[in-house]
């Protein structure tokens, strides 16, 4: 079917047809039960695909299996179809096949989701997609990164509870990119947005997303140009803008361990945005400290560490280098202890302001109860 030519493609496309059609009428005949399926069906038919040879007749094929028999009998036969992945040729497009046959079965999870754990369906793709991957090793990694970001869309779907899966899924991807190394294709770059989205989409949480060990290592492979890092960081704090303060009109009182709890996520957060460039870290760091000196007194405890540890890293980051990297109006150490400074000057600033009111507090004490009354109100405050 590869070859070229008017008259080749007009015999490709009534061969196309026809052996689609026949597969179609295959799937409809009344004899052929699940059993049968399994056990001779599917197994002759991949077996004259693998054999055949042709890239093109391999992916339409493999397609028309997908699509014209019932998604019980793919749920079944899974360990058997994916089995037949991986012997394809090498240029044919697999992760649309793949991703096909996940999307289905998505679908199908709802109605039956007791079986999809039975047959571990997770496992299998998972698998199946690391085989291939390694079976096609000119892949490009926009395919790579496709067959990962719908597997992963499948696992939040079927298996929403299980945060393992969804974890295993990044830490593969990101083994691939790292592999790769620093990606530069825009289209494999929009698949690691739609990849990192996903779990956001599903969860509607970042701290949830958090959790997820390996988002972080996959995030730190997007662009890395100026704009799409500052819209990056960005956009992540302005999911995050109800951990980092208090909303208005918000008037439910916060629990004070969900409160610490999620303010501990805000500083492992503020430690994992990290870049190889000193400049752009710097530009990163500043975004940083105009969303953390937003959130409040009570908040700073939590995220001021965060950020003095990560501006002491770059510090120690230009020290190593030898020679300035930016020109005159550069990015040095001077620059950041006076970023440094001015966060010290405003927590300075909050701490007094405290004082003043705790100070206020305990002159009220004092003239209701006389100068022998009790102090608890001053230490509370204090401690807040």
């Amino acid at each position: 079917m590869q070859h070229q030519g008017p008259a080749r493609e007009k015999e490709r496309n009534e061969l196309r047809d026809l052996v689609g059609k026949n597969l179609h009428v295959l799937s409809q005949v009344e004899g052929i039960h699940l059993d049968m399926y399994r056990d001779t069906v599917l197994p002759r038919v991949l077996e004259q695909i693998v054999n055949c040879k042709d890239e093109i007749a391999q992916f339409y094929l493999m397609n028309c299996i997908i699509q014209v028999f019932l998604d019980e009998y793919h749920l079944q036969t899974l360990e058997v179809l994916l089995g037949a992945c991986p012997q394809l040729q090498p240029f044919v497009d697999i992760k649309t096949v793949l991703s096909r046959l996940m999307e289905r079965l998505s679908n199908y999870a709802a109605q039956v989701l007791p079986e999809f754990w039975q047959v571990e369906a997770f496992s299998k793709l998972n698998n199946a997609i690391g085989k291939v991957i390694e079976a096609q090793p000119d892949m490009p990694i926009f395919g790579a990164v496709t067959l990962y970001s719908s597997l992963l869309t499948f696992t939040l779907h079927v298996h929403p509870d299980r945060l393992d899966y969804a974890d295993q899924v990044l830490g593969s991807c990101f083994k691939k990119l790292e592999h790769v190394g620093k990606v530069e294709d825009n289209k494999a770059t929009k698949q690691i947005v739609a990849l990192l989205s996903a779990p956001l989409e599903k969860y509607n949480d970042i701290v949830t997303a958090l959790k997820l060990s390996n988002y972080p290592r996959v995030m730190g492979y997007l662009d890395t140009e100026t704009s799409k890092i500052m819209a990056t960081v960005e956009a992540l704090f302005e999911l995050m803008k109800g951990l980092m303060k208090d909303l208005e009109g918000a008037t439910e009182e916060v629990n004070e361990d969900d409160f610490k709890e999620e303010q501990n996520y805000v500083a492992h957060l503020i430690q994992m945005l990290i870049n190889d460039d000193p400049e752009e870290m710097f530009k990163i760091m500043c975004v940083v400290r105009n969303q953390i000196m937003s959130g409040g007194p009570k908040r700073l405890p939590y995220t001021i560490p965060s950020f003095v540890f990560s501006s002491l890293k770059l510090v120690r980051q230009l020290q190593g280098q030898d020679e300035n990297p930016f020109g005159d109006e550069a990015t040095t150490p001077k620059t950041i202890f006076h970023l440094l400074n001015q966060v010290g000057f405003s927590v300075l600033i909050c701490l007094k302001r405290a004082l003043r009111i705790a100070n206020g507090a305990q002159q009220m004490s004092n003239a209701a109860w006389g100068s022998t009354g009790s102090v608890t109100l001053f230490i509370e405050i204090l401690n807040k």
